[in-house]
């Protein structure tokens, strides 16, 4: 068997493939570096807002207590925390939305289980209703 029937050889005589690595193309080492980078700033960036929600968190707990609920339905001289809102709706109404107004207001929309619906408007801050909308269909006659 000759030279010249065996494959090709790779690597030039008096040359092993050890001292000759094949080399890397240098867009694949820039887009490593450029990766590396963007992981670094990546992580940074996310621990700086992290803290920065630890450090501007606020103190106020999500759920009011019992008495803070009964303050805030005794009037509006006691509002210290959240209003409560007693809608006078009848037994099968249902709340269908609840949309704030650009005034202040908000529309809460009731539905009953006939299809007939109204729209109160309640004033958060005083924690009272300043109109209501009845959409009851036609009267039968």
């Amino acid at each position: 068997m000759s030279e010249s029937d065996m494959a090709p050889n790779l690597v030039e005589p008096g040359q092993n493939s050890e001292s000759n690595p094949p080399r890397t193309p240098r867009a694949l080492v820039a887009a490593v570096i450029i990766m590396g980078v963007m992981i670094i700033l990546g992580t940074v960036l996310l621990v700086g807002i992290i803290i920065h929600r630890m450090m501007n968190h606020s103190s106020a707990s999500p759920a009011p207590a019992a008495s803070e609920l009964s303050r805030a339905a005794a009037g509006p001289a006691s509002l210290a925390g959240p209003a409560l809102l007693k809608l006078p709706k009848q037994a099968d109404e249902q709340v269908m939305a609840v949309t704030a107004r650009p005034d202040g207001l908000l529309a809460v929309t009731l539905k009953t289980g006939q299809g007939d619906a109204r729209i109160l408007l309640w004033q958060p801050e005083q924690a009272r209703l300043v109109a209501e909308l009845d959409l009851t269909g036609p009267a039968a006659h």
